[in-house]
């Protein structure tokens, strides 16, 4: 009898000892899985972060991008500007020899060219322009009607002033008169404004100087 109750006594501690072991091992499995849930949450927020920085980075990568591109179009439209305006610039010596051509025009006579005015003309804009027009019919009338024929000779030449694309050009010229008892010569000092004109170099203001 008294083995019987100590035999029951030994199995019923075993008992108690075995659930013990598994609560423990239960609770350290609960501990390991949260512990596991924890990383795994802290490593999808490391990711998150991540992805956000480098879609930042991307961003501003092409923002840069961008304004690169922007700053070479308008630096090449810049070039392009200033190659198509030095292309076209002029010369003293366009504005020079637009204003001794004029000048020999204007001077000289020839009662057998009466298109002269005409050409005069072709080569004038602005105020000397409409002044000339004004007057042409009577100057080819007057040379015509005289038989005068003068021959300008230009001596010289320069450009005195320049103000964006408008030259002043002085002219000294010598005009020697045939058709008379003597053969005189006059001689003038000009300044003619010349301007570009419709693609071309024009006169547009002439003025005798003393």
């Amino acid at each position: 009898m008294t083995r019987r109750a100590g035999s029951g006594s030994s199995t019923g501690g075993a008992s108690v000892d075995g659930s013990v072991v598994s609560d423990r091992t239960l609770l350290e499995n609960e501990r390991g899985a949260r512990a596991e849930l924890r990383s795994a949450l802290d490593d999808l927020l490391d990711a998150e972060v991540d992805a956000e920085l480098r879609r930042g980075v991307r961003r501003i990568w092409w923002v840069l991008v961008g304004l690169v591109v922007i700053g070479a179009v308008v630096a090449a439209g810049v070039g392009v500007a200033a190659w198509v305006r030095a292309a076209h610039a002029y010369t003293d010596d366009d504005y020079r020899h637009t204003a001794t051509e004029v000048t020999s025009l204007l001077l000289s006579a020839d009662p057998a060219d009466p298109a002269r005015a005409r050409r005069i003309l072709d080569r004038a804009t602005g105020g000397f322009h409409d002044e000339f027009a004004q007057s042409a019919s009577s100057y080819t009338e007057y040379v015509r009607r005289t038989g005068t024929v003068g021959d300008a000779t230009v001596d010289a030449s320069g450009v005195s002033a320049r103000s964006g694309d408008d030259a002043t050009v002085l002219v000294a010229a010598a005009v020697s008169y045939r058709g008379q008892q003597q053969t005189p010569v006059r001689e003038f000092r000009l300044t003619m404004l010349v301007v570009p004109d419709d693609g071309a170099l024009k006169v547009s203001a002439v003025k005798y100087l003393p």
